[in-house]
């Protein structure tokens, strides 16, 4: 469209990014995302450990931002969750969350010591805290255990 001269035709969000790249949220293709449906979290962070969600331990923002990161990947191979890394919401107004305060960085801000203070988008609290109960309930065994072990 863009070369095209045909500027128009490119469909924006509300805050005029192209919705074909930001409609969809980092969460969408990331490898730990089965980690998530199933709230599982992990301790570690890296490369070397693959199993368990970013979200609930380390502030991963990926099921509140929009972005195409594990869609499209940066130079089609790779993203910042499938190195291991969490999503720090860059493509999302108010960028960098919370207070970087030494300490914080990394961390999942919760209320009542469990709950994450934000929820995944579209959601409430009571409504997520209920499905995180049934969903760690209904886990399967797989989704505790570190499957990348060879």
């Amino acid at each position: 469209a863009l070369a095209a001269g045909r500027v128009g035709d490119i469909a924006l969000d509300d805050l005029q990014r192209p919705k074909t790249f930001f409609s969809s949220f980092t969460q969408t293709g990331c490898t730990r995302v089965q980690f998530f449906e199933y709230k599982q979290s992990t301790m570690d962070f890296g490369q070397g450990t693959r199993t368990g969600c970013l979200f609930y331990e380390f502030g991963c923002r990926g099921p509140m931002t929009h972005s195409p990161c594990n869609r499209i990947l940066w130079n089609r191979q790779s993203s910042k969750t499938r190195a291991g890394h969490p999503c720090t919401g860059c493509t999302e107004p108010g960028y960098p969350h919370g207070d970087l305060m030494p300490g914080t960085v990394f961390k999942t801000a919760k209320v009542s010591g469990s709950v994450p203070k934000e929820v995944p988008t579209g959601t409430d609290h009571l409504t997520y805290m209920a499905h995180a109960a049934a969903a760690r309930i209904a886990a399967p065994q797989w989704s505790k255990e570190d499957m990348f072990v060879v």
